[in-house]
C-alpha cells in the first residue's frame, strides 16, 4: 500500500505532463525570397521573448515544435536581408502554417559593410563588436572623433593637437601612435597612406560627415586587412534617404573656430544619391591653426544587371601642425603656447570607390573598385635646445618632409547561405589585389620654408594578394560556430634615387647629396587563422568567445634600410639592406557575454588575452624614436584584462516618457614585456620584463548622462577618465627637461552639450557644447617630441536646419 499511492502520482503527473506536450502546438512555413521560388536557408526564425527557434533548411523549410498556447511575435532574419515579424496564436494541438518572402535589404552604397546597420547586425559578429549610431554621434557634438570613440570600451585615445585632425588609436593597450596597431577603415576601404608598408594615420576621416563608428575587436577582424592584431574602426558615411532631404548646419565658437556643413540626398525612382560637404577653420587652438574643407558625393543606380554606386570625396587641410612639443618649463609657464608656429601641414586626398553588387540565389556578389591619392606635405623648422633642455631654440633653416601616396585595388566579394542537413550556414568569401607605392621626399629650405633642394627622393611600392573565407556554422537557433582564414601575400621594395653619401678621400670625410639608382625589395606570405562561437542559452543573454591570428607586416621603410656607410670616392653606392624585419604576430582570446534582463537595462563584459611573439613598439619618428637602432624586432608582449560596459534608461525604469539614459565602460589592460629584453639606458643594460608597455594606461573610463525632454531638449554629459602611463620602455617617472620623457599623470575630462529643437520653426534646432568643462590641464602625451597638451575648455554655439 505504501508504494502504491507515490506510484500513482506518478503515473498522474506523467499523464498531465504528456497531456500537456501533446496539447503544445506547433509553427511551420517556408523561406523565400519575393519571387517565393528562391528558398533562403538559413534564415532564422524565432519568438520574441523565449529562446524557441528554428533555422530554415536547404529548401527554406522550417519548423517550430513545442509552443505553448498564447500570443507571440514572431521574427524572421537572415543576413542581406529585412527583418519581418507578425503577431500570430497558437492554439493548443493546432499547426500554424507561417510562409515569409524576405526583400533585399537596402545596400550601401559603394564600399564594403563592416557591421552594417540591420537589427541583428552586431549579434551576428564573432566577437566583441560595437558600433556608435548616428544619434549618438549628434548628441556628442564632437569636435573630432576622438570623442566618439571615447565611448566605445576597450579603446584608448592618445591626443596630439586636441583637433583630432590625425588619429592615434589604441584597443586593449596597443599603442596608439599614428593608429598603426588598428585598421581603419571608411565605408569598409582602408584609408592609411600606404595601408601595407606605412599604414600611418595622417589623413583621419573627418567625423563631421559620418553616420555611424564600427568597432570590431573579435575574430570578424580577419574578414579584412592587412592588420588583424588590434581590429578594426570603420566610419560610415550617409546614406541617401528615402525621401529628399537635407540639412544646413554652423555653428562657431572659442579658438576662433568656426564650422558650416551642408547636405542633401534622397531616392527617385532606381537611382538614390548623396551630397555632403562643410568646412572647419580655427585660428587659435592652443595656438593652432587649421583650414578644413571635405566634399563626399554617393550615388547609386538599380539595374537589371544589379545595384551600381560610386563614391567620390575631396578632402584638403592646412594646419600649422608641428612634431615640436613643450619642455617641462614651458608646460608650467604657459601650457597652451605652440612651441614652433611657422610649421606648417598640408593634406590633401583624393577618392574614388565604384562597387556593383547583384543577387546570385540566396546569396550576393559585391566588387568593389578603389583608387585614392594622399599628399602629406610637412615643413618643419630646424631646432635646438637651451643649455637646460628647457628653452627650445629654432634653427636658421627648416626641412620639408614631402610625401605622397598612390594606392589601388579589386576587391570582389561573394555572401551566401547553404545548408547541410540539420546544419545551415552563412558563408563570406573573397580576394583582393592591392596596389600602392609611396614617393618619399626631404626638401632643404630656408628658416621660412622657401624650398632650396632636394636632399633625398625614394619610392617605395607594394603588391598584396590576399584571400579570405568565414563560414558561420549555426547548429540551432541558439548556438553558432564562426571559423574562417585569411591569406596575405606582401611584396615591396625601395628604391633610393637621391640621397646623402659620406666618401673618405685619402683621410677626409665630406658628405655630399649625390643622385643615384639603389634599390631592395622582400616579400612575405602569411596564414591568419580565427573561430569564434556564440551561445545563446536565453532570449536576453548572449554568451560569446573567440581566437584568432594577428598579424601586421613590417613597415616597409623600417625593413629595407640604406645603412649610410662610408665609400671610398669611385665606390658605387649599395643597394638597401633588408632587415628582415619580422611582421607583428600574435594569439588573440577573448570572452564575453550580452545581457538584457530588463527592458531598460543593458550590460556587457569581455575578458581579453593577446599574446605577441613579436611587438613592434618604436617604429618611427612619431613614436618617439631618434634612432635607426629602434627599428628591430621587440621581443614578446602580453596584454590582458577585461572590458566592461552597460546602460541604464532611468526614464523607462520609472514608467515615464522622458529618456534618462546612463551609459558607461571601463576597461583594464595590463600590457607588459612578457620576456627578457634587455636595453641600453645610459651607460647600463636594463631588462625591461614585466615592465608596462608606453603609451598603454591600465585603466580608462567613460561615463555619460542624457536627458531628453518630449518637447525637444536634450542634455547630454560625459565624463572620460584616462589612467597614468608611461612614455618609454623603463617606466621612467620623473619628468626630463625637453618634456620627451617621463611618467603621463592620469586625467579626467568633462564635456557637456545641448540641442533644443526650436517649436513652429519645423526642423531648426539651436545647439551649444562645452568640452572640457573644468578647462583642466593635462600632459596627453610625450611625443613625438616633447610634451603635447590635451584639449583646452571650448565653447561652441550653433543653430542647424532640417528640411
Amino acid at each position: 500500500m505504501s508504494l502504491v499511492a507515490p506510484l500513482g502520482r506518478a503515473i498522474l503527473a506523467l499523464t498531465v505532463l504528456a497531456s500537456s506536450v501533446a496539447a503544445q502546438g506547433a509553427i511551420t512555413g517556408r523561406v523565400t525570397l519575393p519571387d517565393n521560388h528562391t528558398p533562403v536557408p538559413g534564415a532564422t526564425v524565432r519568438i520574441a521573448g523565449t529562446t524557441l527557434g528554428a533555422l530554415a533548411d536547404s529548401a527554406g523549410r522550417y519548423a517550430i515544435a513545442r509552443v505553448p498556447a498564447g500570443t507571440y511575435l514572431v521574427q524572421v532574419a537572415a543576413p542581406g536581408h529585412t527583418l519581418e515579424s507578425r503577431e500570430v496564436v497558437v492554439r493548443d494541438d493546432a499547426s500554424i502554417e507561417l510562409s515569409w518572402r524576405l526583400a533585399a535589404a537596402p545596400r550601401e552604397l559603394a564600399g564594403v559593410t563592416v557591421i552594417g546597420s540591420a537589427t541583428d547586425a552586431l549579434a551576428r559578429i564573432p566577437g566583441s563588436a560595437a558600433a556608435v549610431s548616428a544619434r549618438t554621434i549628434e548628441a556628442l557634438q564632437p569636435t573630432s572623433a576622438n570623442e566618439v570613440l571615447r565611448t566605445v570600451a576597450g579603446v584608448h585615445i592618445q591626443e596630439e593637437e586636441g583637433a583630432g585632425l590625425r588619429a592615434n588609436i589604441g584597443l586593449r593597450g596597443l599603442d596608439p601612435d599614428r593608429s598603426r596597431s588598428v585598421l581603419v577603415l571608411e565605408d569598409g576601404i582602408p584609408v592609411a597612406l600606404a595601408p601595407y608598408g606605412e599604414p600611418e594615420m595622417y589623413y583621419s576621416p573627418p567625423i563631421d560627415r559620418m553616420s555611424r563608428v564600427e568597432v570590431i575587436k573579435g575574430s570578424g577582424s580577419i574578414l579584412f586587412g592587412p592588420q588583424t592584431i588590434g581590429g578594426v574602426v570603420n566610419y560610415v558615411t550617409a546614406e541617401p534617404t528615402t525621401q529628399w532631404a537635407g540639412r544646413v548646419d554652423a555653428r562657431g565658437g572659442s579658438g576662433g573656430q568656426q564650422f558650416a556643413r551642408a547636405q542633401l540626398g534622397g531616392t527617385r525612382g532606381a537611382s538614390r544619391g548623396i551630397l555632403t560637404a562643410f568646412r572647419r577653420t580655427a585660428d587659435d587652438f592652443n595656438g593652432l591653426n587649421y583650414d578644413v574643407t571635405d566634399a563626399t558625393a554617393k550615388v547609386g543606380v538599380r539595374t537589371r544587371l544589379g545595384d551600381l554606386s560610386a563614391k567620390l570625396s575631396v578632402y584638403e587641410e592646412a594646419s600649422n601642425a608641428t612634431y615640436v612639443g613643450l619642455t617641462d618649463s614651458l608646460f608650467r609657464a604657459s601650457p597652451l603656447v605652440h612651441p614652433m608656429p611657422t610649421d606648417r601641414l598640408d593634406v590633401n586626398r583624393q577618392a574614388l570607390t565604384l562597387s556593383h553588387e547583384a543577387g546570385l540565389g540566396a546569396g550576393a556578389i559585391r566588387t568593389t573598385v578603389y583608387g585614392y591619392r594622399t599628399e602629406r606635405n610637412w615643413m618643419r623648422r630646424n631646432y635646438t635646445y637651451g643649455a637646460s633642455g628647457g628653452t627650445i631654440i629654432p634653427g636658421g633653416a627648416s626641412g620639408g618632409r614631402d610625401r605622397s601616396f598612390d594606392v589601388a585595388g579589386i576587391e570582389p566579394r561573394f555572401r551566401t547561405m547553404w545548408s547541410a542537413g540539420a546544419l545551415t550556414s552563412d558563408l563570406d568569401v573573397g580576394a583582393r589585389y592591392h596596389y600602392e607605392r609611396a614617393r618619399d621626399q626631404f626638401v632643404n629650405a630656408t628658416a621660412e620654408g622657401t624650398p632650396t633642394d632636394v636632399r633625398d627622393d625614394e619610392f617605395r611600392t607594394g603588391h598584396a594578394l590576399s584571400a579570405w573565407v568565414q563560414n558561420r556554422i549555426a547548429f540551432s537557433p541558439t548556438f553558432d560556430v564562426t571559423p574562417g582564414v585569411r591569406l596575405e601575400r606582401f611584396s615591396y621594395d625601395r628604391n633610393i634615387t637621391r640621397t646623402r653619401v659620406r666618401r673618405d678621400d685619402g683621410g677626409t670625410v665630406t658628405r655630399t647629396v649625390e643622385d643615384v639608382d639603389i634599390r631592395s625589395g622582400d616579400d612575405l606570405s602569411e596564414f591568419i587563422p580565427g573561430v569564434g562561437a556564440t551561445w545563446r542559452p536565453a532570449e536576453l543573454l548572449t554568451v560569446f568567445a573567440g581566437a584568432h591570428r594577428g598579424f601586421a607586416p613590417p613597415r616597409t621603410k623600417d625593413a629595407l634600410i640604406y645603412t649610410d656607410e662610408t665609400l671610398a670616392p669611385d665606390q658605387q653606392v649599395p643597394d638597401p639592406v633588408s632587415l628582415q624585419l619580422d611582421a607583428e604576430r600574435s594569439w588573440n582570446y577573448e570572452l564575453g557575454t550580452r545581457l538584457s534582463p530588463r527592458p531598460w537595462l543593458s550590460l556587457e563584459a569581455t575578458a581579453f588575452y593577446m599574446d605577441f611573439t613579436n611587438q613592434i613598439i618604436e617604429p618611427s619618428l612619431s613614436a618617439g624614436s631618434t634612432a635607426a637602432a629602434a627599428l628591430a624586432n621587440q621581443g614578446a608582449t602580453r596584454h590582458r584584462g577585461v572590458e566592461v560596459g552597460g546602460s541604464v534608461d532611468l526614464g523607462k525604469l520609472a514608467g515615464r516618457s522622458t529618456v534618462l539614459m546612463l551609459e558607461g565602460n571601463w576597461t583594464f589592460a595590463d600590457a607588459f614585456f612578457s620576456t627578457d629584453r634587455f636595453i641600453a639606458q645610459g651607460s647600463d643594460t636594463v631588462n625591461v620584463k614585466g615592465n608596462t608597455l608606453p603609451y598603454a594606461p591600465r585603466q580608462r573610463a567613460h561615463l555619460a548622462l542624457t536627458a531628453e525632454h518630449p518637447a525637444g531638449l536634450r542634455l547630454r554629459l560625459d565624463g572620460s577618465f584616462v589612467g597614468e602611463q608611461f612614455s618609454d620602455n623603463f617606466e621612467t617617472q620623473a619628468g626630463s627637461a625637453n618634456g620627451r620623457v617621463g611618467a603621463i599623470p592620469a586625467y579626467r575630462v568633462y564635456d557637456a552639450t545641448l540641442q533644443y529643437e526650436v517649436p513652429g520653426l519645423s526642423g531648426v534646432r539651436i545647439s551649444g557644447a562645452v568640452k572640457n568643462l573644468t578647462d583642466s590641464r593635462y600632459i596627453a602625451s610625450r611625443r613625438p617630441e616633447g610634451i603635447r597638451v590635451g584639449l583646452p575648455r571650448l565653447v561652441t554655439l550653433g543653430l542647424s536646419w532640417g528640411f
